[in-house]
């Protein structure tokens, strides 16, 4: 008799807990207006959604359940266009709503836009990738790759004055560290084996601990080139 009572509280406890995680969580996605009001208060402008499309059956996180791409625009400049993700998440024991967020690829749109401009006045060699989260379209990005090759003590100070640039230049419309931005910067000395080069990454873990000015930057590829080398050394037999 004891261990039926003890099992009925369990299953009413379990129910009562399933019932407060359905009732706190929002499976709906977001509407046009909840977008323009969490960009206004992310950015601070007003914003105009100009056409939304569900890409859940295309989405390649598996965890995720729904998903809704919104494009937007700048109420005042809307000929730049960008793209929003509300998705929501399910993730213990499968029960969805956990996680239902907004991402936006207006801040990663400006800081590929200032870099380019600032790239152009100079010899710095560099190539874009795009991360596109959903499998049957080229066309929805969410993560911006800036690839520069080949950085060396030669052209190291050109390429940083053209990062902190664009960092600045970014900083001075959004406010707000560029996230889904990742810097990869190929770099090599002179005196390394040829097929040996260094792989130096900057994102948003980097902006959050250091600031971007040129010397900075610079002071970080070199110190990382140095562990690298360490290791090269290391390894020499």
């Amino acid at each position: 008799m004891e261990g039926k009572i003890k099992a009925r509280i369990c299953f009413a406890s379990l129910i009562c807990v399933l019932a407060i995680l359905f009732t706190s969580c929002d499976f709906r996605l977001k509407s046009k207006r909840e977008v323009e009001k969490y960009l206004e208060k992310q950015y601070g402008q007003e914003f105009t959604v100009l056409s939304s499309e569900s890409v859940t059956d295309d989405y390649y996180n598996d965890d995720v359940w729904r998903v809704m791409a919104y494009t937007v625009s700048p109420k005042d400049d809307p000929e730049t266009q960008f793209f929003v993700f509300n998705t929501v998440e399910g993730e213990s024991f499968g029960v969805p709503g956990f996680r239902n967020g907004l991402q936006d690829t207006y801040s990663l749109d400006i800081f590929g836009r200032a870099f380019e401009t600032r790239a152009a006045e100079t010899d710095v060699e560099y190539s874009f990738n795009y991360f596109y989260p959903v499998k049957s379209s080229s066309v929805y990005y969410s993560r911006l790759y800036v690839d520069i090759e080949p950085v060396s003590l030669g052209n190291l100070e050109m390429v940083c004055t053209v990062l902190s640039q664009a960092y600045a230049d970014t900083f001075g419309i959004v406010k707000d560290i560029p996230y889904g931005v990742t810097v990869n910067l190929t770099y090599r000395e002179p005196a390394w084996p040829e097929d040996q080069s260094c792989l130096i990454k900057i994102d948003s873990l980097y902006l959050s601990r250091f600031d971007t000015n040129t010397e900075t930057i610079e002071k970080y590829i070199l110190d990382e080139a140095g562990k690298y080398q360490e290791r090269l050394q290391q390894t020499d037999p």
